[in-house]
């Protein structure tokens, strides 16, 4: 598929969405990952946004396993007390993902991918304390492995540096109190393991700005 939308939502849920990382282009031509996923401004082309529903997200993370079983859900969530769900507020979110599965084919364990041009850019599943994200990643005819990217807390650099192997980092931008790394990794679990370990807006610690509490509907 060409890129040819001014801007592609990926939606995980109906109710209480959120933008999960900032909003991405998409540019297959470039031949590094670290501009093929691009987030300066000013650029043309595709715009990518992420949004999932954080209401009950531990009870939707228990649907999406209904609708794939596959999914591997840690002890430790099966431990949570959950809410009860309305019939109403799954049907909503399983009609959600009906539409997401449309364009974006289910490749297993948690992963969704789609097409476009010399790109596959995959959606991630992953799992967080008490919820649930999604988390993107591209890869391109031609280049070894995967592209991603990774925002830290700046104090905890040398910590996340001494985990990369060092042909894995492409690209540093320094965002103040969190450094982004643009990465190629030999994986997808690669970068689930990276992430749930160090991603900035994973943990309990993050600010993330009002702002992002958006509604498209």
């Amino acid at each position: 598929m060409s890129l040819k939308e001014n801007r592609i939502y990926v939606i995980f849920g109906e109710e209480d969405l959120r933008l999960e990382v900032p909003p991405f282009f998409l540019n297959p031509e470039k031949r590094s990952f670290k501009s093929i996923l691009i987030r300066r401004r000013n650029q043309e082309g595709t715009l990518f946004y992420i949004l999932v529903t954080h209401k009950k997200q531990i009870e939707k993370l228990f649907l999406l396993k209904k609708i794939h079983p596959d999914i591997h859900i840690p002890e430790e969530f099966k431990n949570i007390s959950l809410q009860e769900i309305t019939t109403e507020e799954e049907e909503k979110f399983m009609r959600s993902i009906k539409e997401l599965e449309k364009e974006w084919e289910y490749k297993g364990n948690g992963i969704w991918f789609k097409k476009f041009d010399e790109c596959i850019m995959y959606m991630v599943l992953i799992l967080k304390k008490n919820g649930w994200s999604i988390r993107p990643a591209v890869s391109k005819i031609g280049i070894s492995g995967y592209g991603v990217e990774i925002p830290i807390d700046s104090n905890k650099k040398i910590d996340f540096e001494k985990e990369l192997k060092k042909e894995e980092i492409e690209e540093i931008h320094d965002h103040v109190f969190t450094l982004h790394y643009h990465l190629r990794v030999e994986s997808l679990e690669r970068y689930i393991e990276l992430a749930k370990k160090w991603d900035y807006y994973l943990s309990e610690d993050a600010i993330w700005p009002p702002l992002f509490d958006i509604k498209i509907f």
